[in-house]
Protein backbone atom coordinates (compact mmCIF):
# COMPACT_ATOMS: atom_id res chain seq x y z
CA UNK A 1 0.00 0.00 0.00
CA UNK A 2 1.16 3.54 -0.93
CA UNK A 3 1.31 6.55 1.27
CA UNK A 4 -1.61 7.90 -0.93
CA UNK A 5 -3.28 5.36 -0.19
CA UNK A 6 -2.65 5.40 3.16
CA UNK A 7 -3.11 8.72 3.83
CA UNK A 8 -6.11 9.81 0.89
CA UNK A 9 -6.03 13.63 0.35
CA UNK A 10 -8.73 15.58 2.42
CA UNK A 11 -10.49 18.72 2.67
CA UNK A 12 -8.74 20.31 5.81
CA UNK A 13 -5.34 19.32 3.58
CA UNK A 14 -6.23 22.02 0.89
CA UNK A 15 -5.04 25.10 3.71
CA UNK A 16 -1.22 23.96 3.70
CA UNK A 17 0.75 26.33 1.68
CA UNK A 18 3.86 24.54 2.00
CA UNK A 19 5.57 21.34 3.58
CA UNK A 20 8.82 20.28 5.81
CA UNK A 21 10.73 17.28 4.76
CA UNK A 22 12.81 16.04 7.32
CA UNK A 23 15.06 14.28 4.73
CA UNK A 24 18.47 13.78 6.24
CA UNK A 25 18.05 15.48 10.05
CA UNK A 26 20.90 13.60 11.86
CA UNK A 27 23.44 14.13 8.45
CA UNK A 28 25.53 17.24 9.19
CA UNK A 29 29.09 18.57 8.39
CA UNK A 30 29.15 21.20 11.20
CA UNK A 31 28.80 20.84 15.09
CA UNK A 32 26.97 23.97 15.88
CA UNK A 33 26.61 24.54 19.71
CA UNK A 34 23.14 25.40 19.94
CA UNK A 35 21.95 22.77 17.48
CA UNK A 36 18.50 20.98 18.79
CA UNK A 37 20.40 17.46 18.63
CA UNK A 38 23.31 18.52 20.18
CA UNK A 39 21.16 19.91 23.20
CA UNK A 40 19.68 16.77 23.18
CA UNK A 41 22.74 14.83 23.37
CA UNK A 42 21.94 12.45 20.74
CA UNK A 43 20.47 11.88 17.20
CA UNK A 44 17.13 11.85 15.92
CA UNK A 45 17.31 8.78 15.26
CA UNK A 46 15.51 7.91 12.45
CA UNK A 47 18.06 7.76 9.68
CA UNK A 48 17.56 9.44 6.14
CA UNK A 49 14.18 9.54 4.22
CA UNK A 50 13.68 7.14 1.22
CA UNK A 51 13.33 8.45 -1.76
CA UNK A 52 9.96 6.81 -1.86
CA UNK A 53 8.47 8.13 1.05
CA UNK A 54 9.78 12.11 -0.05
CA UNK A 55 8.88 11.92 -3.52
CA UNK A 56 4.93 10.13 -2.63
CA UNK A 57 4.45 12.72 -0.01
CA UNK A 58 5.32 15.81 -2.44
CA UNK A 59 2.90 14.54 -5.31
CA UNK A 60 -0.10 13.93 -2.33
CA UNK A 61 0.57 17.51 -1.18
CA UNK A 62 1.16 18.98 -4.66
CA UNK A 63 -2.07 17.72 -5.32
CA UNK A 64 -3.19 19.83 -2.40
CA UNK A 65 -2.03 22.99 -3.77
CA UNK A 66 1.18 23.48 -1.62
CA UNK A 67 3.52 25.55 -3.30
CA UNK A 68 6.95 25.46 -1.45
CA UNK A 69 8.62 22.64 -0.32
CA UNK A 70 11.43 22.53 2.48
CA UNK A 71 14.05 19.70 2.68
CA UNK A 72 15.32 18.82 6.12
CA UNK A 73 15.98 21.54 8.68
CA UNK A 74 17.83 19.86 11.53
CA UNK A 75 20.86 18.41 10.03
CA UNK A 76 22.12 20.23 6.51
CA UNK A 77 19.73 19.34 3.48
CA UNK A 78 22.19 19.83 0.93
CA UNK A 79 23.90 16.39 1.87
CA UNK A 80 20.18 14.51 1.08
CA UNK A 81 21.65 11.47 -1.28
CA UNK A 82 18.18 12.31 -2.81
CA UNK A 83 18.74 16.16 -3.22
CA UNK A 84 18.97 15.87 -6.61
CA UNK A 85 15.94 13.59 -7.35
CA UNK A 86 14.17 16.57 -5.28
CA UNK A 87 15.10 19.24 -7.21
CA UNK A 88 13.72 17.40 -10.18
CA UNK A 89 10.30 16.75 -8.61
CA UNK A 90 9.73 19.98 -7.76
CA UNK A 91 10.16 21.62 -11.16
CA UNK A 92 7.81 19.03 -12.78
CA UNK A 93 5.38 19.98 -10.35
CA UNK A 94 5.70 23.24 -10.53
CA UNK A 95 6.55 24.33 -7.00
CA UNK A 96 9.34 25.89 -5.10
CA UNK A 97 12.35 24.71 -2.78
CA UNK A 98 12.39 26.65 0.63
CA UNK A 99 16.24 26.05 1.41
CA UNK A 100 17.78 26.48 4.65
CA UNK A 101 21.59 26.02 4.65
CA UNK A 102 24.53 26.18 7.12
CA UNK A 103 26.52 28.04 4.43
CA UNK A 104 29.62 25.84 3.77
CA UNK A 105 27.64 24.38 0.97
CA UNK A 106 29.10 21.17 1.11
CA UNK A 107 29.45 18.35 -2.13
CA UNK A 108 29.36 20.57 -4.99
CA UNK A 109 30.87 24.11 -3.48
CA UNK A 110 29.12 27.99 -3.31
CA UNK A 111 28.95 28.16 -6.91
CA UNK A 112 27.34 24.85 -8.60
CA UNK A 113 24.76 25.19 -5.81
CA UNK A 114 23.84 28.51 -6.21
CA UNK A 115 23.66 28.00 -10.10
CA UNK A 116 21.30 24.59 -9.07
CA UNK A 117 19.07 26.53 -6.77
CA UNK A 118 18.47 30.58 -7.28
CA UNK A 119 16.21 29.27 -10.14
CA UNK A 120 14.17 26.78 -8.70
CA UNK A 121 14.09 28.29 -4.88
CA UNK A 122 11.67 30.89 -3.43
CA UNK A 123 13.96 31.80 -0.99
CA UNK A 124 17.31 30.33 0.20
CA UNK A 125 18.25 31.09 4.19
CA UNK A 126 21.76 31.29 4.97
CA UNK A 127 22.41 30.55 8.82
CA UNK A 128 24.56 32.83 10.01
CA UNK A 129 26.74 32.57 14.15
CA UNK A 130 27.44 36.09 14.50
CA UNK A 131 30.51 38.34 12.72
CA UNK A 132 34.28 37.04 12.59
CA UNK A 133 36.15 33.84 13.65
CA UNK A 134 35.99 34.08 17.44
CA UNK A 135 32.18 33.95 17.34
CA UNK A 136 31.73 31.01 14.91
CA UNK A 137 34.90 28.99 16.75
CA UNK A 138 32.46 29.58 19.82
CA UNK A 139 28.77 28.62 18.40
CA UNK A 140 30.26 26.18 14.79
CA UNK A 141 33.51 25.35 14.99
CA UNK A 142 34.71 23.80 11.85
CA UNK A 143 33.43 26.71 9.62
CA UNK A 144 36.12 29.02 8.18
CA UNK A 145 34.54 32.43 8.02
CA UNK A 146 36.57 33.58 5.25
CA UNK A 147 35.28 31.40 3.45
CA UNK A 148 31.82 31.56 4.54
CA UNK A 149 31.61 35.59 3.48
CA UNK A 150 33.19 34.27 0.40
CA UNK A 151 30.15 31.69 -0.06
CA UNK A 152 27.84 34.45 0.26
CA UNK A 153 29.37 36.96 -1.88
CA UNK A 154 29.26 33.56 -4.53
CA UNK A 155 25.38 33.41 -3.49
CA UNK A 156 25.00 37.14 -4.32
CA UNK A 157 27.28 37.70 -7.21
CA UNK A 158 25.34 34.13 -8.89
CA UNK A 159 21.94 35.66 -8.71
CA UNK A 160 22.93 39.21 -10.23
CA UNK A 161 24.63 37.67 -12.87
CA UNK A 162 21.41 34.81 -14.04
CA UNK A 163 19.32 38.06 -13.36
CA UNK A 164 20.51 39.72 -16.45
CA UNK A 165 19.10 36.77 -18.61
CA UNK A 166 16.40 35.36 -16.41
CA UNK A 167 12.63 35.50 -17.25
CA UNK A 168 11.73 34.14 -14.18
CA UNK A 169 12.22 35.51 -10.62
CA UNK A 170 15.23 33.78 -9.01
CA UNK A 171 15.03 33.27 -5.51
CA UNK A 172 15.36 35.38 -2.34
CA UNK A 173 18.50 35.59 -0.10
CA UNK A 174 18.00 35.61 3.80
CA UNK A 175 20.72 36.07 6.49
CA UNK A 176 18.85 33.84 9.45
CA UNK A 177 20.52 34.17 13.05
CA UNK A 178 19.67 32.40 16.00
CA UNK A 179 20.82 35.34 18.73
CA UNK A 180 21.67 34.40 21.81
CA UNK A 181 24.41 35.92 24.57
CA UNK A 182 27.79 34.95 22.72
CA UNK A 183 26.34 36.81 19.16
CA UNK A 184 24.01 39.37 20.31
CA UNK A 185 26.97 42.25 19.81
CA UNK A 186 27.18 40.84 16.29
CA UNK A 187 23.59 41.82 14.99
CA UNK A 188 23.91 45.44 13.49
CA UNK A 189 27.25 44.17 11.50
CA UNK A 190 25.14 41.36 10.31
CA UNK A 191 22.78 43.85 9.07
CA UNK A 192 24.94 45.71 7.57
CA UNK A 193 27.02 42.43 6.18
CA UNK A 194 23.44 41.43 4.61
CA UNK A 195 22.52 44.69 3.28
CA UNK A 196 25.97 45.08 1.78
CA UNK A 197 26.08 41.99 -0.38
CA UNK A 198 22.70 42.68 -1.86
CA UNK A 199 20.15 39.84 0.26
CA UNK A 200 16.95 40.37 0.65
CA UNK A 201 16.35 40.00 4.55
CA UNK A 202 17.71 39.16 7.67
CA UNK A 203 15.80 37.07 9.96
CA UNK A 204 16.49 37.33 13.75
CA UNK A 205 15.63 34.27 16.18
CA UNK A 206 15.81 34.14 19.98
CA UNK A 207 18.08 31.20 20.46
CA UNK A 208 15.55 28.32 21.63
CA UNK A 209 16.76 25.77 24.09
CA UNK A 210 15.60 22.60 25.18
CA UNK A 211 14.59 21.42 28.76
CA UNK A 212 18.10 19.53 29.79
CA UNK A 213 19.67 21.90 28.13
CA UNK A 214 20.08 24.40 31.47
CA UNK A 215 23.11 24.67 31.73
CA UNK A 216 23.49 26.22 27.86
CA UNK A 217 20.21 28.23 28.72
CA UNK A 218 22.15 30.16 31.34
CA UNK A 219 25.01 30.44 29.67
CA UNK A 220 23.32 32.13 26.28
CA UNK A 221 19.99 32.95 26.87
CA UNK A 222 18.71 36.44 26.42
CA UNK A 223 17.05 38.77 28.78
CA UNK A 224 13.40 38.36 28.13
CA UNK A 225 13.21 42.37 27.43
CA UNK A 226 16.40 42.41 25.26
CA UNK A 227 15.46 42.66 21.76
CA UNK A 228 16.02 44.23 18.53
CA UNK A 229 14.26 47.86 17.84
CA UNK A 230 13.69 47.72 13.99
CA UNK A 231 12.53 51.24 14.04
CA UNK A 232 16.19 52.17 13.78
CA UNK A 233 17.15 50.27 10.61
CA UNK A 234 14.34 51.67 8.68
CA UNK A 235 16.91 52.92 6.00
CA UNK A 236 18.43 49.66 5.49
CA UNK A 237 17.40 47.78 2.02
CA UNK A 238 16.18 44.90 3.53
CA UNK A 239 13.74 43.13 5.63
CA UNK A 240 14.37 42.82 8.96
CA UNK A 241 11.94 40.12 10.79
CA UNK A 242 12.03 37.36 13.51
CA UNK A 243 11.56 36.93 17.07
CA UNK A 244 14.23 38.69 18.73
CA UNK A 245 11.90 42.13 17.23
CA UNK A 246 10.18 42.17 19.99
CA UNK A 247 10.63 40.88 23.97
CA UNK A 248 10.01 37.41 25.01
CA UNK A 249 7.48 39.01 27.50
CA UNK A 250 5.07 40.05 24.91
CA UNK A 251 3.03 37.98 22.49
CA UNK A 252 3.87 37.63 18.64
CA UNK A 253 3.41 39.93 16.10
CA UNK A 254 -0.02 38.01 14.42
CA UNK A 255 -3.06 36.74 15.45
CA UNK A 256 -3.14 33.32 15.02
CA UNK A 257 0.16 30.29 15.30
CA UNK A 258 1.59 30.95 11.88
CA UNK A 259 1.94 26.82 11.85
CA UNK A 260 -1.08 25.00 12.65
CA UNK A 261 -3.12 23.98 9.45
CA UNK A 262 -0.98 26.04 7.73
CA UNK A 263 2.33 24.06 7.39
CA UNK A 264 2.98 20.24 7.72
CA UNK A 265 6.13 18.38 8.86
CA UNK A 266 7.25 15.38 7.65
CA UNK A 267 9.58 12.62 9.41
CA UNK A 268 12.01 10.30 7.58
CA UNK A 269 9.35 7.66 8.38
CA UNK A 270 6.60 9.37 6.55
CA UNK A 271 4.76 10.36 9.52
CA UNK A 272 3.40 13.99 10.49
CA UNK A 273 4.22 16.27 12.98
CA UNK A 274 2.05 20.04 12.74
CA UNK A 275 4.46 22.39 14.08
CA UNK A 276 8.01 23.06 14.66
CA UNK A 277 8.19 23.07 18.06
CA UNK A 278 11.64 20.85 18.78
CA UNK A 279 10.17 19.90 22.75
CA UNK A 280 7.06 18.68 21.93
CA UNK A 281 9.18 16.92 18.97
CA UNK A 282 11.59 15.23 21.15
CA UNK A 283 9.13 14.17 23.76
CA UNK A 284 6.72 11.13 23.96
CA UNK A 285 3.58 13.44 23.21
CA UNK A 286 0.03 12.72 24.78
CA UNK A 287 -2.18 12.09 21.84
CA UNK A 288 -4.81 13.40 24.01
CA UNK A 289 -3.73 16.53 25.53
CA UNK A 290 -3.25 19.83 23.76
CA UNK A 291 -0.10 20.44 21.91
CA UNK A 292 -0.54 24.04 22.32
CA UNK A 293 -0.08 24.00 26.03
CA UNK A 294 2.60 22.77 25.60
CA UNK A 295 4.32 25.47 23.16
CA UNK A 296 8.09 25.70 23.24
CA UNK A 297 8.29 28.92 20.92
CA UNK A 298 5.61 31.21 21.69
CA UNK A 299 3.95 32.58 25.20
CA UNK A 300 1.14 30.64 26.54
CA UNK A 301 -1.86 31.35 25.34
CA UNK A 302 -0.47 34.53 23.38
CA UNK A 303 -3.17 33.89 20.28
CA UNK A 304 -6.11 31.90 19.36
CA UNK A 305 -5.74 28.60 17.88
CA UNK A 306 -6.16 28.48 14.30
CA UNK A 307 -9.57 27.34 13.25
CA UNK A 308 -9.91 24.17 11.22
Amino acid sequence: MTLLEKAPVKGSLYNLWRITLLTNPDACNLHCALCFLRQRGRSYGKGEMPWKVAEETVRKYAACGIREVIPSTMGEPLLYSEFENLERLVQELGLKLNVTTNGSFPLKGALLWAKELLPISNDIKVSCWGFGQKTWDALCPGMNWNVYIQNLKTLANVRRELAQNSVEPLSKLTIQMAVCQRNRGDVDRVIELAAELGFDRVKLNRAVFLSGSEALQKKEQLSKDDFLDVSLYKQMPLKIEGTFLFPATEAPPFKKCPFLGKELWILPDGSTEPCPDPENRFRDHDSGKDRCEFCHLFPKKSFSPVEN
